[in-house]
């Protein structure tokens, strides 16, 4: 009888009862096997032209050709180490693993790859949010709905470092979400905090700061410290391995993207930072930065949230009362504590970094959203439950509706553009051209 009134009052020990993992584990699997298939199929979608150096940053100023030849060919050029410190140490020998396995060529294997990540993505996410107290079933319609974010649709189908730099931070707030119910022990935190700085430099805000709340300041800096270390010792075996690797210091290029005045200032990087991850407005031509006018870039840092079509006008303004609802939450609960201190640090530190760099703020979609879902998620915690999971359902119908038209416009334009294609008027009028000073959006 005890044990039945504390699950009653405490969400999260509706886990820890063993019939329970059977449930949550048949859910876990079946979002696994859709997320899976949805993305290797939408990657179908993309045509193959976007792996070629003359696309290079025609995806939001993506640097596909790269990542991908990052990915597949040891002897690629890894001048992007420095930011990326051991990309290729841990994605390398993935695709090769799926090549040797599948006998598919790499192209396939790096789908194959991306869409094995994702439905791992996904998976987290829904412990992440079991752990945190939310009901399966609030669970499973949060996970279901990130599956319609412009984040996922767009960022999943291209060979890309932002799946594996999101999957990282992600890994920072389940291990947080954890430590709420379960005592850890030190090395988790040393191998949460260098998986999170492994991919993207800039993303180990989130390995700090799920740190920093569960320990001293002192203990905080020796996890940390040793976290580092163990990745500067990675990365002189990459540098071994992968010949042309750079060093994780030589950061003089990135000067170079800071401040830009392509970006249209603050309160385009704000709408870019907290709605553009859910639901993509409407897509823009801009120059190309590679002098090459027949490959102009898209992008949707100058376009008003939600003008995407009127699917995404509705999603726009329902995502925009979650987040609300999430930020009153957030304020006014007193469970999940460490996490919300670590969502905020994280957010906030993203939200800094991204008010002085880079131009193009949909391309780090991925690496919020995330956090932005587990944000509107606190408020099913709250009386307002009912009303925020009504929402959610139906924003995975608009927002769904908005990003899957979109991203197939764009999937579109790779199909009907360049000096080798027929050109399709039709297809070309989808977007709106932006007249600009050719853009030099940073290398992802």
């Amino acid at each position: 009888m005890n044990k039945l009134m504390k699950a009653k009052l405490n969400p999260v020990s509706e886990i820890a009862a063993p019939s329970s993992y059977r449930t949550d584990a048949v859910i876990i699997a079946l979002l696994l096997v859709l997320t899976g298939l949805m993305t290797f199929a939408a990657g179908q979608m993309v045509d193959p032209v976007i792996l070629k150096d003359f696309t290079e940053d025609v995806w939001f100023g993506s640097d596909v050709e790269r990542v991908f030849s990052n990915m597949s060919f040891r002897t690629a050029p890894n001048s992007r180490a420095k930011v990326h410190p051991i990309f290729s140490l841990l994605v390398f020998p993935l695709v090769k693993a799926v090549r040797t396995l599948t006998g598919t060529p790499p192209e396939m294997a790096v789908m194959l790859l991306m869409a094995g990540t994702t439905a791992v993505w996904v998976g987290l996410l829904y412990v992440t949010l079991r752990l945190m107290g939310c009901r399966r079933f609030d669970a499973t319609v949060f996970s279901v709905l990130s599956l319609s974010s412009a984040a996922l649709i767009f960022w999943t189908t291209i060979p890309e470092t932002y799946l594996f730099g999101s999957l990282s931070m992600l890994v920072a707030l389940l291990v947080v979400a954890l430590s709420q119910v379960s005592v850890l022990p030190t090395w988790s935190y040393i191998l949460m905090s260098a998986f999170s700085l492994s991919i993207t430099t800039t993303n180990w805000m989130a390995g700090m700061a799920a740190t920093i709340v569960n320990h001293t300041l002192r203990r905080a800096i020796a996890i940390t410290g040793t976290a580092l270390a163990l990745i500067l010792g990675l990365w002189v075996v990459q540098s071994r391995i992968f010949p042309s690797t750079t060093f994780i210091t030589d950061l003089s290029e990135e000067l170079l993207y800071t401040m830009p005045k392509t970006s249209g200032g603050p309160i385009r990087v704000l709408l870019g930072f907290f709605f553009h991850p859910m639901v993509v407005p409407a897509m823009q031509l801009i120059p190309s930065n590679r002098n090459q006018p027949e490959w102009p870039m898209l992008s949707v840092q100058h376009a008003l949230p939600g003008s995407g079509s009127l699917w995404g006008a509705i999603a726009f303004f329902i995502w925009m009362v979650m987040l609300g609802f999430g930020v009153l939450a957030c304020w006014g609960i007193q469970k999940n504590l460490k996490l919300r201190i670590t969502v905020a640090l994280t957010l906030f530190g993203q939200l800094a970094l991204h008010l002085v760099y880079g131009e193009e703020t949909f391309l780090y979609a991925i690496h919020l959203i995330p956090f932005l879902i587990i944000v509107c998620a606190m408020a099913t915690l709250t009386k307002w439950r009912s009303i925020v999971v009504g929402l959610a359902i139906l924003l995975i119908v608009f927002a769904g509706l908005n990003n899957g038209e979109q991203f197939f416009n764009a999937t579109e334009f790779l199909k009907n553009r360049g000096v080798l294609r027929s050109q399709n008027p039709t297809r070309s009028s989808l977007f709106t051209p932006v007249a600009q000073s050719a853009p030099s959006i940073p290398p992802s």
